[in-house]
């Protein structure tokens, strides 16, 4: 099995036993904000500057960003996550 596959398998596992929320593992994605979070709705509004004025390293930083306050604020977390720390 490769590691993409047993990624899926450990993602499903994870969705159907609703130990976890998911995120997704595709860090090229920029991730989502929770709907009705102050700090989620400014950093997708910082994201989206930097991305008005094509500041890619801006743009990524706030992901960074976002991904950390959805997994120590929400419980959400990236399956890649995993493998970076």
């Amino acid at each position: 099995m490769t590691v993409r596959q047993e990624t899926e398998r450990e993602e499903g596992e994870e969705r159907e036993g609703g130990q976890e929320q998911e995120q997704g593992g595709d860090l090229s994605r920029p991730p989502s904000p929770v709907p009705g979070c102050p700090t989620c709705t400014e950093l997708a509004i910082r994201r989206d500057d930097a991305r008005a004025w094509f500041n890619g390293s801006a743009e990524t930083d706030t992901n960074v960003l976002l991904r950390r306050h959805l997994r120590q604020e929400h419980g959400v977390r990236s399956s890649a996550a995993r493998y970076l720390m």
